[in-house]
């Protein structure tokens, strides 16, 4: 394998081994196995059956995989599912001189689909940072031939448009070259853990959910890289335009799901991206309001999201979606309006 594929020169099955007292956390590395990546170990899981349609899960900052847990749960008879923890985060390494870039992820996440995860076509599945890796992916493909196609794509809640967002004041502490990585040294992962499920999770996940992210977060010490893997706000910023220009002229289908109590990324980032890039473009596309998902709108509505992603990515379903509210595309577009 190495001489074809120079980037994936090893697979590694293996039991991930987090120092964590979470049970979950323990319960999922176990589930996955390690890749190697230019130098890094990552952490790779698929689930379900190949054959089946596939489904790709990217995740976000500052997480893991993990996110798509309980929406994992419910599609695994249908789908072929494949996740992946990207360098810095969840259980994958995060070598602490690293630059973490969107870049590098989406070389990383074209050389799984052609090798470890062996997929002719799927759909890709990205919430938060993801959101831009698959768009930066998406402008990749437009330009370069792959062995494979995108015939899907599907977007959860995620900043892809700064100018619209509402950072939290630690994540522009941690984006300071003063402070983030004095922030990044003392502020524990329990801490942060609480945090950040209390912002952006609606209920609030219990004790053992809470528990699992501060393992992800604290394996390898990761919350000493979390100054570095924030630069990634600096990269959206630079190519953000470009991107969102590409999924404009995109021939991919794609689906926006977005919950609607999430004050990081809100309503108003994914009402850009329909009106000036989606619902007038003759490809496909749907928008998706959920209005009780909060941020993590997998984790607290993963059956409304689960349904979604059961319709094909851009359709529109002659029935109601329960607890998801679609959003018409009006009479300057095709479809229901």
């Amino acid at each position: 394998m190495s001489g074809r594929y120079p980037f994936l020169a090893t697979r590694i099955p293996a039991t991930m081994s987090p120092v964590t007292s979470s049970e979950l956390t323990r319960a999922w590395a176990e589930r996955g196995r390690r890749t190697t990546w230019e130098g890094l170990e990552v952490y790779t899981q698929t689930r379900g059956h190949r054959g089946r349609p596939a489904l790709l899960f990217v995740h976000g900052y500052p997480t893991s995989s993990y996110d798509f847990h309980r929406v994992a749960d419910l599609l695994e008879d249908e789908f072929f599912l494949c996740l992946v923890d990207l360098p810095g985060y969840g259980l994958s390494d995060k070598p602490r001189d690293h630059r973490y870039t969107i870049a590098d992820d989406v070389r990383l996440v074209d050389e799984l689909v052609r090798t470890t995860f062996a997929l002719d076509e799927l759909t890709l599945v990205t919430h938060d940072r993801g959101d831009s890796v698959g768009l930066a992916l998406l402008d990749h493909l437009q330009r370069h031939e792959a062995p494979y196609a995108v015939t899907g794509l599907v977007v959860l809640n995620g900043n892809v448009w700064l100018p619209l967002a509402q950072l939290t004041g630690i994540q522009k502490a941690l984006l300071n070259p003063v402070t983030g990585p004095v922030v990044s040294r003392l502020l524990p992962a329990r801490v942060f853990a609480r945090g950040l499920a209390r912002k952006t999770c609606t209920p609030m996940p219990d004790a053992a959910e809470v528990a699992a992210l501060e393992g992800m977060l604290a394996h390898q010490g990761g919350m000493r890289v979390q100054h570095r893997l924030i630069q990634y706000l600096d990269e959206r910023k630079a190519h953000e335009s470009a991107w969102l220009a590409a999924l404009g002229r995109s021939t991919v289908p794609t689906t926006l799901i977005w919950g609607g109590l999430d004050t990081i990324a809100p309503t108003r980032v994914a009402d850009h991206v329909w009106e000036t890039q989606l619902r007038d473009r003759p490809t496909p596309a749907a928008y998706w309001r959920v209005p009780a998902g909060n941020h993590y709108v997998q984790l607290d509505q993963p059956e409304v999201v689960a349904g979604l992603l059961r319709l094909p990515a851009g359709s529109v379903p002659d029935r109601d979606v329960p607890g998801a509210v679609l959003r018409p595309r009006g009479p300057h577009g095709p479809g229901p309006g």
